[in-house]
């Protein structure tokens, strides 16, 4: 095996990179050192990733490198490896503070395949108090490419979760992972600066539309539950009350009713401000989706 279970310096990753172009079996190599070698040095496939691209700008200027220029395709060959790289670590490199790529609680707890992914009211907040720490504490300009990196890294992970997932319609992980994946998107769009949008000429004699909203004929509460169990019957994934508010009438205040209390498994929470006593529910008729299974 390439990999020692020792505690390499920097400068020495270069010669791993190389070593592992030409070996037979990358994967084989990579899962060897995320069982021996990552523990003894956590800082591995960051500084991995490094130095592959390095030797990237190296091959872009230079062949005169005495390491690899009998390599042939090097530069394919080099994507390859940090394809590689990328399948075996729930690692995506970026131009970030250490403070942040270093951070176990960021990639291997709220932006990975961990249990706390499903959603459970402490872990939401916690999730989300931590994140917006995480945002305030590094420079404001480094603000949006932080919250990209969250939003690719949710995305890798929510992507090696649905490969192995047995229910993935009506998965409690995957839920989380969606629900953290917009909450990543939000934040994305809040502080990202509007396009100026393009002006048109509106002809004097065009009649004012109505609206553009499907009409609600029923209760806040009836829409809300509607949305509540199409969801746990595996015909929607999720949804945001935002855009049910954008969508439909009679919706001003959906976001109060579907507040999900506790977590439960049928419905995925509790929901105390639509399913109370007095109500009487409309929708506790729709049928599982049968190819959620």
């Amino acid at each position: 095996m390439i990999f020692e279970e020792k505690k390499y310096e920097e400068q020495e990753y270069e010669g791993l990179v190389n070593l592992l172009l030409q070996c037979e079996n990358i994967d084989e190599e990579l899962q060897h050192a995320r069982r021996y070698t990552l523990r003894s040095n956590p800082k591995m496939f960051f500084f991995l990733f490094r130095a592959v691209a390095t030797l990237k700008e190296i091959a872009k200027h230079s062949n005169e490198d005495s390491q690899i220029s009998g390599l042939q395709n090097l530069d394919d060959k080099l994507n390859e490896l940090e394809l590689r790289l990328s399948e075996n670590t729930n690692i995506i490199p970026a131009d970030l503070p250490d403070s942040i790529l270093y951070d176990k609680n960021l990639s291997s707890n709220y932006l990975a395949d961990h249990s706390t992914i499903i959603f459970k009211q402490d872990d939401w907040r916690s999730f989300q108090n931590y994140i917006e720490e995480k945002a305030q504490s590094i420079p404001k300009d480094l603000e949006l490419p932080f919250l990209a990196w969250c939003e690719k890294m949710l995305k890798l992970n929510f992507e090696r979760h649905m490969k192995v997932c047995k229910n993935p319609t009506s998965c409690p992980q995957n839920q989380g992972y969606d629900r953290r994946i917009q909450y990543i998107s939000r934040l994305i769009g809040d502080i990202t600066p509007p396009q100026t949008a393009p002006i048109f000429q509106v002809t004097v004699d065009t009649p004012p539309k109505l609206s553009d909203k499907i009409q609600w004929l029923g209760t806040q509460k009836e829409l809300a539950e509607l949305f509540i169990r199409l969801r746990a019957k595996g015909w929607i994934t999720d949804f945001e009350p935002e855009t049910i508010k954008d969508c439909f009438t009679n919706s001003n205040s959906i976001q109060q009713y579907l507040k999900p209390g506790e977590y439960t498994e049928d419905l995925g929470g509790t929901f105390e401000q639509v399913l109370t006593v007095e109500y009487a529910p409309k929708f506790h008729g729709i049928l599982p989706n049968p190819k959620r299974n």
